[in-house]
């Protein structure tokens, strides 16, 4: 980080309560990445929330594990007393289990962030009964900020708590060195994402299907992550079956570091076909590599790429539109190599995890001086 623009707080005392990696997902990488910057500026400590349990676990261990994880932030919070903790969340159970991080936090009169991630933010708000949304708005009130990714989510939260209260934080990535577009045999599509529906990779296999290879290229797709929704790798699987796509899809589960990097490096174009997102750390990945990216025009993704400049957007659920951006990607190396180039220079200006965390540090900073 630039030690003319950090802001130099060792005094500040930083809790941070989200998961960290494994498992594979967008909010785990952000935590990860911004504890390796901030921990030169600040003491900051994790309070790692990722679920332990058996997916088939019993209601009472589910209810031992919350607790003992609420136990572990009251100890915290009377032992190593941090000035503020930084509650990072999404939508559905998530949301509501991360409010009573909010409650207790503020009992031990800590001031409170509250960081959104979740990509169906909005879905979940309209799904509040009078009742739940006054208890979400009293949850808004209790936060110092209530940090979004993008404007769209700020507008959105807007109707919801004291706008003033708002700030908007863009994730970010490490700079990387530019990565060479294979130019062989094989035109390789690389979707990092879970397994589950909203999420369309069912659209990807079915614009693959109709797309024309050129020189004799071989098409290939990998969908890489972890299954959220139970029984969709399976739902996949058939469906390449069903398109004639069984030898050319590759759908193995989740991948991590170097398992991850091999696959990267296979990668002719990105594409990401979700119904819903917000701010995804898989875009930004591939535009550091100088990966080209296709992706629907869905939560802060047009904020974080202009389209036919540095990606390609379509409208989520066009198949027609999505294969006709892919086939241009397979029939023109040029444009995918210059969306790629503009891609890596618009997450270098724009995206990179310096400029997050520093934002950050701002607001931890006006937090601190401002009373409780």
């Amino acid at each position: 980080m630039n030690s003319k623009n950090a802001i130099r707080s060792p005094f500040y005392k930083v809790l941070h309560i989200g998961p960290l990696p494994p498992p594979v997902g967008g909010m785990a990488t952000v935590i990860e990445s911004l504890t390796q910057v901030l921990q030169s500026f600040i003491d900051i400590r994790i309070l790692n929330n990722v679920k332990t349990t058996p997916i088939n676990r019993s209601l009472m261990q589910g209810i031992a594990a919350q607790l003992s994880l609420l136990a572990r932030l009251v100890t915290l919070g009377w032992t190593w007393k941090p000035q503020i903790v930084h509650i990072h969340t999404c939508s559905w159970f998530t949301f509501w289990r991360s409010s009573l991080d909010v409650l207790i936090a503020r009992l031990l009169r800590k001031r409170v962030l509250l960081h959104i991630h979740g990509g169906e933010f909005k879905l979940f708000l309209e799904s509040l009964s009078p009742l739940k949304a006054s208890i979400a708005r009293l949850i808004f009130f209790l936060c110092s900020r209530v940090i979004v990714l993008g404007h769209s989510w700020k507008l959105l939260l807007s109707d919801w708590c004291d706008p003033t209260k708002l700030e908007i934080v863009q994730n970010g990535t490490s700079i990387e060195a530019k990565q060479k577009l294979p130019n062989d045999d094989v035109f390789m599509i690389v979707c990092f994402a879970n397994y589950d529906k909203r999420k369309g990779q069912a659209d990807l296999l079915k614009a693959v299907s109709t797309l024309k290879a050129q020189d004799n290229r071989r098409i290939l797709v990998a969908l890489l992550g972890t299954e959220t929704e139970v029984g969709q790798r399976q739902t996949l699987l058939t469906l390449a079956q069903v398109l004639g796509l069984a030898d050319n899809v590759f759908i193995p589960g989740p991948v991590t570091g170097k398992d991850k990097d091999a696959w990267w490096m296979k990668a002719n174009c990105f594409c990401i076909p979700s119904y819903n997102e917000c701010m995804p750390m898989s875009i930004l990945e591939a535009m550091a590599k100088g990966i080209p990216v296709v992706a629907t025009r869905v939560g802060s993704i047009p904020e974080m790429v202009e389209d036919q400049v540095e990606a390609f957007l379509y409208e989520a659920g066009d198949v027609s539109s999505l294969s006709s951006c892919l086939q241009r990607l397979l029939d023109y190396p040029e444009v995918a190599e210059r969306l790629g180039c503009a891609g890596r220079d618009r997450q270098i200006r724009d995206f990179n995890i310096e400029q997050t965390a520093n934002r950050l540090l701002s607001i931890y900073t006006s937090i601190e001086m401002s009373d409780i």
